[in-house]
């Protein structure tokens, strides 16, 4: 007889119940993206009517001639006040790029002032590093200008910066 430090019975019982707990909470995900679908779905409201309909069956409702003439013109529309007026066309609309523009929010007003000019610690060191790379090139390349079997930039560079720590 198999002597067994746990019961086999509980080993498959721990798997049947994650089974279920992860069945379990897939069906609620199920639940609430259908609870969201159905909140998000627009709702059809039947006590207000078509708007058109209104219009043509409602014998209260007239219309002047600039109002008829207005309705099919994609360039007029009414404002707040029921005044009939002309939108801008698309071409004098301004573009992204021109609003962002005009707005100066990036504008060189708003980049701090950088230093124009380098320390003198800088340009010694440039100095330095520049007569340090030819050197190195000069040691890590054969004479038509080819780097050496095994080297590589990083050799030269590794090189370079080690002369400069020297000089």
């Amino acid at each position: 007889m198999v002597d067994y430090s746990f019961d086999p019975q509980d080993y498959q019982d721990r798997f049947y119940d994650d089974r279920r707990d992860r069945d379990r909470i897939e069906q609620m995900m199920i639940d609430a993206m259908r609870d969201i679908d159905r909140d998000t779905r627009p709702m059809p409201v039947p006590d207000r009517p078509d708007p058109v309909q209104e219009v043509i069956n409602n014998p209260t409702i007239t219309l002047t001639a600039p109002e008829m003439k207005a309705i099919n013109d994609p360039k007029k529309v009414m404002d707040n006040q029921g005044r009939i007026v002309s939108t801008r066309s698309a071409a004098a609309r301004p573009s992204g790029r021109q609003v962002i523009r005009r707005s100066g929010q990036f504008g060189a007003q708003m980049i701090p002032n950088l230093p124009l000019k380098r320390t003198r610690r800088k340009t010694k060191m440039d100095k330095t590093m520049s007569r340090c790379l030819k050197e190195a090139n000069q040691k890590m390349r054969k004479k038509n200008g080819q780097l050496r079997k095994g080297k590589t930039m990083r050799d030269v560079m590794r090189l370079a910066h080690r002369l400069c720590k020297k000089s």
